[in-house]
């Protein structure tokens, strides 16, 4: 054998004597469904990779949800009756002074000290994300206003007109 190796495929023809037409692809159809489960349709399948996707439980969202509301609402709890128990205090001692009206101002002091308190309270709850700002500011505003009434009534507060 003395032709080389290109020598030697020179002498090949390339193509059939008949023709042949390659068979048409077979489209693959599978069926997926919703994420509800409730419509199934015919998608032709586009890949042959395999989608593998994870879904949590939305039982164990909802469960996981629970705990964390049952743990906050009791952490939460202690707060907000404190919150309560001051404003009470404060809203109590202002009642007291109705039946019997100041003389002056100095005899309020134990009801400032009151006041003052459960403002301090309201806003340690505002700090830790138990009330919002509106929230806080709302019951704030409900104490000062009791003590303004207070005073009107007494007469040692005459509000500017605006």
């Amino acid at each position: 054998m003395t032709g080389s190796l290109c020598g030697s495929f020179s002498r090949l023809t390339v193509g059939t004597h008949r023709s042949v037409a390659a068979p048409a692809p077979v489209p693959r159809v599978h069926l997926c469904s919703s994420f509800t489960g409730q419509s199934l349709r015919a998608t032709q399948q586009r890949s042959t990779a395999v989608k593998v996707g994870f879904f949590v439980d939305a039982a164990q969202n909802s469960l996981r949800r629970q705990r964390t509301a049952e743990r906050r609402r009791v952490y939460n709890k202690q707060y907000k009756s404190a919150v309560a128990t001051r404003i009470k205090k404060a809203l109590k001692g202002i009642d007291d002074f109705k039946t019997a009206m100041p003389e002056s101002e100095d005899e309020l002091k134990p009801v400032e000290r009151l006041i003052s308190e459960a403002y301090a309270e309201i806003d340690k709850c505002v700090s830790r994300g138990i009330f919002h700002d509106n929230t806080a500011a709302r019951r704030k505003s409900r104490l000062a206003v009791a003590k303004r009434k207070l005073l009107i009534e007494a007469g040692l507060y005459t509000p500017v007109a605006a």
